[in-house]
């Protein structure tokens, strides 16, 4: 029976442990540290990363001619790719070396039997052990724990025990900061060493990132169970580390035990208004103990999954995938800081450069709206701080308003170096910002947010789009050239169809929110007019560009044209049809897709289109996306589950959820990487927006559940408009409960029936 709170891993090979340190990742949203072994020394360096501590790389020249169509990029790229920004991997704070009779230990090196690997999905602590025989036949144990604090932002901590279990022998155990880690992508190190001090059990490193000068500081202190015999304790500098040593020796029996205490700080905290004294940071550690510490990460996490937890029943598999997933996003998320988001890896690897992409907006800003809709907003007034830089993109590409990066960095900026094309093209970003900004609105009802920043996001966003358009006097309509829609398989068409939809969205929201703004908070409105020089005209001209931007419907069919000459493409050859596992074949010549393109937007806005039109897209487009990316899934499990097959929707479900926890369902063998945090967030919306049937429309929430037969039930909770309301479906059976402080009446529809709860009331049906 599979235990739905716990990650378990019991084998290992080089490519696995390379997928297992991602999985195994902890992380506060401050810091970042995927789950390696200590003792793997032939494998992935380790990585730590503070979120916001970028500096460069030059990343994009790993990338072959061969492998991409020089069409899409800037002619110089592979002449001068250029450096770009990019997380930087730090030193490690948690090194371990262990030494029998001056002979590493090593997985590889010796003969290895009961390994172990948990992830406690309940608390985020990651532990491992192992039993390990050297070549003379001493045999030991060794353990470890660690977790990042979520209560304490700077503080991580890590317990490691030895326990001789044959001969004698004498061990050194060196814990330590090692500044050895370079970018597991690059091979370059993105810092450099200015401080090594040690002093028995206590170790300090300071390092500067090169380009952008951020200053990063670390310090440990450990405290160790009495060792047999006499041990001693000593002190080791290096060029690039620095280490407490304890040596001593053991017999069978002899149990040792070090909690090592860590706090790291940087320059960039300031800005993140996230400063904190280490020194006493590491003193309130020390007094409050390890175990304390593990006592208070559990009622942190407790508290969490009490409000985010989605129960099934009946399905122990799908519900540790989902809790796997929901773990890892809500773990990445900051709740320390609003200028920070959520990137697409979750704080658990280095791919993408570690950067912020839509993914954040549409796949994973959903699951904080509905359940912790602090950090929901936090990440919005992100993307608000992006405006300036936005501003930028849009003045150097010839546009007005703000086009936001199509690959954030921690200040918005650009990271895409010198693939300078899918920043122009990719203009999609600006509505899926909006989008994440409406949804937030009508969850929460936080008019102080949208009168301060929301409209800012939304007529600038609209201000690039409507200036993008290009009017046909000869059809009368908009058309907007020269873009790529989520399938990334067609760039540079016209009229994509995901794009031009969720611009008209976007450009009336703008009006909207306007003419909101000045009927409502009339001061406000007037500051937004002199902050944005924004005028009436101007959102009339929005609205005309929303009215007659192009839409390829075919009224036979009742298909919409993903863009402009799709249908003329070739058909898809069996041979791409035949085996989606590989990854990144070349779609464009065909009617073929990467992943969802119409039928995302369709998920997104069900209730925009008949269900006619839906079923007759879905039968169009579903058999043509290769779902070579993680996205896909989510999106094909919600609109299997709106078109009644409940199979299919259950199947890309499985799949979305358990990509990195199982890599065979893709083939894909990328989670070495980093986490795939689109489908992790995706996984959730599969499960509450595709099987739970929850819509946020314009009119308030709505509930039309279609359970999968797999399950006998599910159970969630949503935040809406200050309210926990708790939902339990069994069958098509409702019940909802409003929590007791709810600060209103929440009004919602269930099945297509008006319900209103009174605080702490219930109702079924």
């Amino acid at each position: 029976m599979t235990d739905s709170w716990q990650v378990v891993k019991t084998t290992f090979d080089s490519h696995s442990l390379g997928a297992a340190n991602s999985v195994f990742t902890v992380s506060n949203g401050y810091t970042g540290l995927k789950g390696n072994v200590a003792e793997d020394h032939d494998g992935y360096r380790p990585v730590t990363l503070i979120n916001g501590v970028y500096d460069e790389l030059d990343m994009f020249s790993l990338i072959r001619a061969s492998n991409e169509e020089r069409r899409y990029l800037d002619p110089r790229y592979f002449d001068t790719a250029g450096r770009s920004p990019a997380v930087a991997n730090l030193p490690n704070p948690l090194a371990i070396r262990l030494f029998i009779e001056n002979r590493e230990v090593s997985l590889t090196r010796g003969k290895v039997s009961d390994f172990r690997q948990v992830l406690s999905l309940r608390d985020g602590v990651y532990s491992y052990c192992f039993v390990y025989e050297d070549p003379a036949g001493r045999v030991i144990r060794i353990e470890m724990m660690r977790f990042a604090s979520l209560v304490h932002a700077h503080r991580v901590y890590m317990r490691y025990a030895v326990t001789v279990l044959n001969g004698d022998c004498d061990l050194r155990i060196l814990s330590g900061i090692s500044g050895s880690p370079c970018s597991n992508t690059t091979g370059e190190r993105q810092y450099r060493v200015t401080l090594l001090e040690a002093a028995p059990q206590r170790c300090c490193l300071e390092a500067v990132t090169p380009a952008r000068g951020i200053n990063v500081r670390m310090q440990t202190a450990d405290v160790s169970s009495a060792a047999p015999g006499r041990p001693t304790l000593g002190v080791l500098v290096e060029h690039d580390s620095v280490w407490s040593v304890l040596s001593f020796r053991g017999g069978p029996g002899t149990h040792v035990q070090i909690d090592r205490h860590v706090v790291l700080g940087c320059s960039e905290d300031a800005r993140h208004d996230a400063v904190a004294d280490l020194e006493s940071e590491l003193h309130a550690s020390l007094d409050e103990g390890f175990d304390a510490a593990i006592d208070t990460q559990r009622t942190a996490w407790r508290q969490i999954w009490d409000r985010c937890d989605v129960e099934i029943d009946g399905d122990d598999e799908a519900q540790r995938d989902l809790r796997f997933c929901l773990y890892h996003v809500l773990a990445a998320a900051p709740r320390h800081s609003s200028r920070l988001s959520v990137s697409v890896k979750l704080l658990s690897g280095e791919y993408y450069q570690g950067n912020t992409f839509y993914d954040t907006d549409v796949y994973i800003l959903p699951v904080c709206t509905l359940t912790q809709p602090d950090m929901a907003r936090r990440c919005l007034e992100w993307r608000h701080v992006g405006l300036e830089p936005g501003r930028c993109i849009a003045r150097d590409l010839g546009y007005r308003g703000a086009k936001f990066a199509w690959q954030a960095g921690p200040y918005g900026e650009e990271c895409l170096g010198r693939w300078w094309r899918f920043t122009h093209t990719n203009i999609h970003v600006n509505s899926d910002v909006a989008y994440a900004l409406m949804q937030y609105w009508r969850a929460s009802g936080d008019d102080a947010f949208m009168a301060g920043c929301g409209v800012d996001l939304l007529v600038e966003t609209a201000r690039f789009l409507a200036s993008r358009a290009v009017y046909d006097p000869g059809r009368d309509r908009y058309d907007i050239h020269d873009v790529a829609g989520p399938d990334e398989g067609h760039c540079e068409s016209t009229n994509n169809f995901y794009t031009n939809y969720l611009a008209i969205a976007n450009l009336r929201w703008a009006g909207q929110a306007l003419a909101w703004l000045r009927e409502q908070h009339s001061d406000a409105y007037a500051a937004c007019v002199k902050r944005l020089s924004v005028t009436d005209g101007e959102a009339r001209q929005w609205n005309e560009v929303a009215d007659k931007l192009t839409l390829l419907f075919d009224p036979q069919t009742r298909v919409y044209e993903q863009c402009e000459g799709f249908y003329r493409l070739q058909p898809i050859p069996p041979d791409l049809l035949k085996d989606r596992k590989v990854w990144f074949v070349t779609v464009a010549p065909y009617q073929a897709l990467n992943q969802p393109d119409v039928l995302m937007a369709m998920a997104m806005f069900r209730d925009d289109f008949p269900a006619d039109v839906r079923r007759a897209n879905w039968l169009f487009y579903k058999d043509k996306s290769m779902d070579f990316s993680s996205m896909s899934f989510v999106i094909n499990s919600i609109m299997a589950a709106d078109m009644g097959d409940m199979t299919e929707a259950y199947r890309q479900f499985r799949v979305g959820a358990g990509v990195d926890l199982d890599e065979d369902l893709t083939g894909r063998k990328d989670t070495y990487a980093g986490l795939h945090g689109t489908a992790a967030g995706g996984a959730w919306m599969a499960a509450v927006f595709g099987f739970g049937g929850v819509r946020l429309r314009d009119d308030g929430l709505e509930i039309r559940p279609n359970l999968p037969p797999q399950w006998k039930g599910l159970r969630f909770k949503l935040t809406y408009r200050g309210s926990v309301l708790g939902v339990a479906i069994a069958g098509q059976q409702v019940t909802l409960r409003a929590s007791d402080d709810a600060p209103t009446s929440v009004c919602l529809r269930v099945k297509n029936r008006a319900v209103t709860l009174a605080p702490g009331e219930t109702w079924a049906g």
